[in-house]
């Protein structure tokens, strides 16, 4: 178990946490070690690791934009590896760096707890639990997201915005002739 430092409310890594098992050990250190290599302050704070089902890890380094809105996640990052893999999520963990150097577990944003929801649903996060550290499964990250059964049906549909045809009369961002 850590302790958590003055100048912040989630408790220090100081290594392994209690509990951890040697595979997701494995994605702690690989999450630090693209951190180690690639950390900027105020740019590259974060980092994830996700094992798939078939034994692989992938990853992602957050990347800070100008603005805001345009900023990456590590975890979103790392998921976008794991789809074009093709093989479940089976574990994550995100390892954030603070300018002072300490390290700590990171739960992923309402973002990537959404995006994780929709593609990586039966995975487990590792997370700051009181003053140590523990996994919980995805679903718990968001215990009351949103749902959005129509398209998780129309997942296969051949567009990529369900069954609108931009040849037709609708299109896939509403009235085919702009409001003015």
């Amino acid at each position: 178990m850590s302790s958590g430092s003055p100048a912040s409310d989630r408790p220090v890594l100081a290594g392994p946490p209690s509990g951890m098992g040697a595979a997701d050990q494995e994605l702690l250190r690989i999450a630090t070690d693209v951190l180690d290599r690639r950390y900027r302050t105020g740019v590259h704070e974060v980092a994830a690791a996700l094992r798939l089902a078939d034994g692989s890890v992938v990853t992602g380094l957050h990347v800070e934009a100008s603005a805001g809105r345009a900023s990456v996640c590590a975890e979103s990052a790392a998921l976008s590896a794991a789809v074009v893999a093709g093989s479940p999520v089976v574990s994550v963990v995100g390892v954030l760096r603070r300018p002072g150097g300490t390290m700590h577990l990171i739960e992923p944003c309402g973002v990537c707890a959404e995006l994780l929801g929709d593609h990586a649903p039966d995975a487990r996060v590792w997370v700051a639990v009181g003053d140590g550290f523990g996994p919980v499964g995805v679903a718990e990250l968001l215990p009351f997201r949103r749902r959005r059964s129509a398209r998780a049906a129309a997942g296969a549909a051949a567009t990529p915005f369900g069954s609108a045809t931009l040849s037709g009369s609708a299109t896939p961002f509403g009235s085919a002739t702009p409001e003015v």
